[in-house]
């Protein structure tokens, strides 16, 4: 197969983005970004429907290269691509236990690709415990005919097969293997995974460093990432949080609290998704949360849930979630159920200022 050219010179160490306490460094400089989460990269369903949903579909290489070109637009330099994980069905990276889809690989192996090429970071996920059309814990589970996803030992090694895969892969279009690939931001064991054990955690994050010592491992709790002793795990170096005030009190804004247990634990604070439109925040309340994360020279980036583009054949991504409650954000703006256009525009443009500033504090 051809191999095409990565943006980043290959198998060079100084060109990854590594931890310093509780900086991100990159050529010995401090490295903060702000981007988007572009969920659907690896593997779309316009119904963001629950295990086996029927209208699952690969992005094109047109789409892919599109979302990657927008967020270059919008001043964002990290996204991070949730259908990186993805059990159970025919297109699934692993649609059989132990099995796995060359075609999908071939997929991400684009996407990781595609990311280079526009100058993006990628944070890939490994599993996801919701039961979307991405099967996660639950298939897991299914395959086994039930157990403990973090506590039996067949569903662990199950999903350590899984990791291995991925971190071990050579991507076809860049002859690049994903561990040696600095395209990579870092390894996330799960989203939201709020029913995880401490062990369970240490434990991953310790196998994933095995594998793979160049790339950083983010928390993959959102809830018990405010907790020292889950911030303190050696081989964690992010610690996550997501914010939906939507949602109410258990995903407020609580970033002064948050923040205060990864410094402590000489780690990196990062919000890896947030509630951007008018259902989680009013302009006003966006502009100074954006603030505070960039005052923070210990936090190092931000991550809007998320962004949406262009289909082949005309017409855009659907809003995901019934009822569009789900804060898709169309570049530089359309009307949706939860947003007119002149405010989503408005707070495109909030978001692409904000990406453009944090950019330039890790430069000073």
């Amino acid at each position: 197969m051809l191999l095409l050219a990565t943006a980043f010179p290959l198998f060079a160490a100084e060109h990854f983005v590594t931890r310093t306490g509780t900086r991100l460094m990159l050529d010995g400089k401090q490295f903060r970004f702000a981007g988007g989460n572009l969920d659907y990269l690896a593997l779309a369903a316009d119904s963001f429907g629950k295990i086996g949903a029927t209208d699952i579909y690969y992005p094109s290489k047109q789409m892919i290269d599109d979302a990657f070109a927008t967020l270059n637009k919008m001043n964002g330099t990290v996204t991070r691509v949730w259908s990186s994980a993805s059990q159970g069905c025919a297109l699934c990276i692993e649609p059989e236990r132990g099995k796995f889809n060359e075609a999908a690989l071939r997929q991400l192996d684009y996407v990781v690709y595609s990311a280079g090429k526009h100058h993006i970071r990628v944070i890939l996920l490994f599993v996801d415990p919701w039961g979307y059309y991405t099967g996660g814990t639950v298939q897991y589970q299914k395959w086994r005919g039930g157990g403990d996803f973090f506590r039996d030992a067949a569903l662990i090694a199950d999903y350590k097969t899984y990791v291995s895969t991925l971190i071990n892969r050579k991507n076809t279009y860049t002859g690049v293997v994903y561990r040696s690939d600095p395209a990579i931001l870092a390894w996330q064991p799960g989203n939201e995974l709020r029913d995880a054990p401490i062990e369970w955690e240490r434990d991953i994050a310790h196998y994933i460093k095995s594998l793979d010592p160049h790339h950083l491992v983010i928390s993959s709790n959102d809830y018990h990432s405010v907790e020292q002793n889950w911030a303190a795990i050696p081989d964690i170096d992010i610690v996550s949080r997501h914010y939906y005030p939507f949602f109410g009190k258990d995903t407020d804004w609580t970033f002064e609290r948050d923040r205060e247990a990864p410094k402590l634990a000489n780690k990196v604070f990062v919000v890896d998704e947030f509630g951007w439109d008018r259902g989680n925040a009013s302009v006003e309340q966006l502009k100074d949360r954006l603030n505070q994360i960039l005052a923070d020279p210990n936090i190092g980036g931000d991550l809007f849930w998320a962004l949406r583009g262009p289909k082949d054949g005309g017409g855009a991504m659907v809003v995901p979630g019934a009822g569009g409650e789900w804060w898709a954000l169309y570049y530089p703006a359309t009307k949706t159920p939860n947003n007119t256009e002149e405010d989503m525009r408005l707070r495109t443009q909030i978001l692409s200022d904000h990406a453009a500033a944090m950019s330039r504090a890790a430069k000073r």
